[in-house]
């Protein structure tokens, strides 16, 4: 288990360092058309580099890791700075209008007596309309 990951992890970087040195090596062809070369690193060193690290990292196992001590992190001692409305474009729009301690059922029937309220409320106008009260909404605007 522990050779597979040495090795793949090797491969890995092998991998990573060639197309690397591919790009700096098709760079520098193109910038030898105008004059200007960068240097590009022999592919060899960039190898004795890879199996140094390599040489220089220890590959533990599951219960090794588990075993070895942990460091922990201090815990940040600032508070979260508080957003109050609408601060950022990224924010959720009405987030602060939500009802809290509602279940769905109990939403939904709230939605449905505000829409029966909007409607009594809106039927009343148009009959006030009829008897000539100046009143611009049209009728199925708001419904």
């Amino acid at each position: 288990m522990i050779k597979k990951l040495i090795f793949n992890t090797a491969k890995e970087q092998f991998r990573k360092a060639f197309r690397k040195h591919k790009s700096q090596v098709s760079r520098a062809k193109r910038g030898s058309k105008f004059g200007a070369t960068p240097g590009v690193e022999p592919y060899e060193i960039k190898k004795m580099a890879i199996k140094r690290q390599i040489r220089n990292t220890k590959f533990m196992d599951k219960s090794a890791y588990l075993s070895a001590p942990k460091t922990e992190s201090k815990k940040w001692k600032g508070r979260k700075p508080q957003l109050i409305g609408k601060a950022y474009a990224s924010d959720k729009r009405g987030k602060g209008m939500q009802i809290p301690m509602m279940t769905a059922k109990e939403r939904v029937a709230n939605q449905d007596a505000i829409s029966q309220s909007v409607r009594r409320f809106l039927a009343e106008k148009m009959g006030r309309k009829k008897l000539g009260g100046v009143i611009k909404a049209m009728k199925g605007r708001f419904i």
